[in-house]
């Protein structure tokens, strides 16, 4: 048995980093100690996207921000000037290389690259086995999927958000640097909901993005296949790949909050920091993180954080139409785009719109369809 921690991290992810970080700037957890527990070094290759006021406390670490976004599907395009806010993008390298420095240089952390067999709780504390050592301590903050408390058998069914992108260099100027495509539907949906994204970081550079709200992955030669085919489509054929990145995002309402313990919490995508209607995960694990820092000044028992919003029930209607009505995600983003101000979208998407503004949203959709997903969710069946 070694040495006790004040918190062990297990696994040291987008959510626990973003978790540290912000401890690190409050004296209350500089002298704990802190052991961060990952299976395996390793260089994550991953970028996030997020829009947030032109202020944000994140603006040191974009690599590129945009004031202008586009939606298109193969009827409409739709350009948004964004005025007070806008789009970004940030690379994980450069980000967690910064974050992790600052981790280690302000706190007593320690980090142990070892396989986690089990978490166990006991009356005060909490023993994590690893393949080789044992450790207690008095909280845990898991974002290591296999200890995932998702239930397969659940009634909240589960979408996938899979995606796959290259980041490529163009020998012409093919791009507008000051526009990013976030959604561009106007591809063959093959009855599933599928688009793209265009992230220009200049006007011969953009990362390239397919992703599919789906029930299953693809292989990974068919990712390679659509993107080829769009480029093609654009016009683009001379271009160099610099980098890809791939990934899967699950899409659930599914209640992870109700199996924290007292003293084990499930972070991240490991708990449910997701949005569960579009994927959208970096925002989510910023203001959840805060969330839970204000919850610890005042409360011991991670069962107590965490509780559903009117905007757990939106999202789960909009996932039980997605889910059986796959082939329709197009149809209701176009709506959603179409008949709001961006403004309101973006406030909805963020879980922050008002009453009136949610019903406008709402009312953008098909009647017949989500009053039917409505009811199945009232009575939960």
């Amino acid at each position: 048995m070694k040495k006790d921690y004040d918190f062990i991290f297990c696994g040291y992810g987008l959510s626990s980093s973003v978790i540290l970080f912000k401890m690190s700037s409050i004296d209350y957890y500089l002298d704990k100690k802190i052991l961060i527990i990952e299976s395996k070094k390793k260089d994550i290759n991953k970028t996030w996207c997020f829009w947030d006021n032109n202020n944000s406390k994140w603006n040191p670490f974009l690599s590129k921000k945009w004031s202008k976004i586009n939606f298109k599907t193969n009827y409409v395009s739709l350009d948004f000037e964004l005025n007070d806010m806008t789009y970004n993008m940030i690379k994980s390298q450069n980000f967690f290389n910064v974050i992790k420095k600052t981790i280690k240089s302000k706190m007593k952390v320690e980090v142990l690259y070892d396989d986690v067999l089990s978490i166990n709780h006991g009356l005060s504390n909490v023993k994590i086995n690893t393949s080789n050592n044992s450790f207690l301590t008095g909280k845990v903050f898991n974002s290591i999927p296999s200890f995932s408390p998702y239930d397969k058998n659940s009634n909240l069914k589960m979408l996938l958000q899979h995606f796959k992108g290259w980041t490529i260099k163009t020998r012409n100027r093919c791009f507008d640097q000051e526009k990013a495509t976030i959604m561009d539907f106007s591809i063959d949906q093959k009855n599933e909901t599928r688009f793209f994204y265009i992230l220009p970081v200049s006007s011969n550079e953009a990362l390239i993005e397919f992703t599919l709200f789906s029930k299953r992955k693809l292989n990974d030669s068919e990712y390679d296949k659509e993107i080829t085919n769009y480029l093609s489509k654009k016009g683009i054929s001379e271009y160099k790949i610099i980098s890809n990145e791939k990934g899967v995002i699950p899409m659930t309402c599914f209640d992870y909050s109700k199996y924290n313990s007292k003293n084990i919490i499930n972070i991240g995508t490991s708990g449910g920091w997701t949005k569960p209607s579009t994927g959208y995960t970096f925002k989510f694990i910023d203001k959840k993180s805060d969330q839970l820092l204000l919850f610890l000044d005042k409360e011991t028992d991670f069962r107590k954080f965490d509780k559903k919003t009117r905007f757990w029930y939106y999202d789960r209607i909009f996932l039980d139409v997605l889910y059986y009505q796959n082939h329709l995600g197009s149809y209701l983003f176009e709506k959603l785009f179409l008949k709001n101000k961006i403004e309101r979208i973006l406030k909805f998407l963020d879980n922050e719109s008002n009453i009136m503004d949610d019903l406008k949203i709402l009312l953008s959709f098909p009647k017949y369809l989500f009053t039917k997903a409505f009811f199945k969710t009232l009575f939960n069946k």
